[in-house]
């Protein structure tokens, strides 16, 4: 099935856009997704180090399902 996935941060500052729609197997966890995301942005595939799934209302562990509705991808975040 195909998901849309938002992107924030440092993914749409290197210029792929406010959301990537990839398709993915109907039961897929968060570990799935992720590596079907390397492979969808290729040569930009390292901007995912450290990077998580996120739905409305958690941020989704490797082995979670994906739950319906908006997903989005988060680049982890640093500062004081």
């Amino acid at each position: 099935m195909k998901r849309k996935i938002e992107l924030y941060g440092r993914l749409r500052d290197a210029g792929l856009g406010s959301s990537v729609s990839v398709e993915l197997p109907k039961a897929a966890t968060a570990r799935q997704t992720l590596s079907v995301l390397k492979s969808a942005f290729g040569a930009k595939a390292p901007l995912l180090a450290g990077c998580v799934l996120a739905s409305d209302d958690e941020v989704l562990s490797s082995s979670d399902a994906l739950p319906p509705g908006r997903l989005a991808l988060l680049p982890p975040v640093c500062g004081g």
